[in-house]
């Protein structure tokens, strides 16, 4: 008979446990998550801070030298430019 009254109260502090680890689990799930997320954004903010190596310069100006580029005609050249047009064969089922 003692042995019965031990199982069942393992089986009642079990089952009590299994209730309270419910949202404990859950709640340490989300913790791990969000610190991954902040260690991962630190560190890809940290990568993308040293690929600042150059400033950013909207403006083309600075790297063609001058005299170098002469436009001698406004022209358009396409090398492809012949286009045919064929009709799709349809199904007949």
């Amino acid at each position: 008979m003692n042995i019965f009254l031990f199982l069942n109260n393992i089986a009642v502090l079990t089952t009590a446990t299994a209730a309270k680890a419910g949202p404990d689990w859950l709640r340490m799930v989300i913790i791990a998550v969000s610190i991954g997320l902040v260690v991962g954004l630190i560190y890809a903010l940290s990568l993308k801070g040293s690929l600042k190596s150059v400033h950013q310069n909207n403006a083309a100006a600075d790297y063609v030298r001058p005299g170098s580029f002469k436009l001698e005609r406004e022209q358009d050249l396409f090398m492809y430019s012949k286009t045919e047009k064929k009709e799709k064969p349809k199904d007949h089922n």
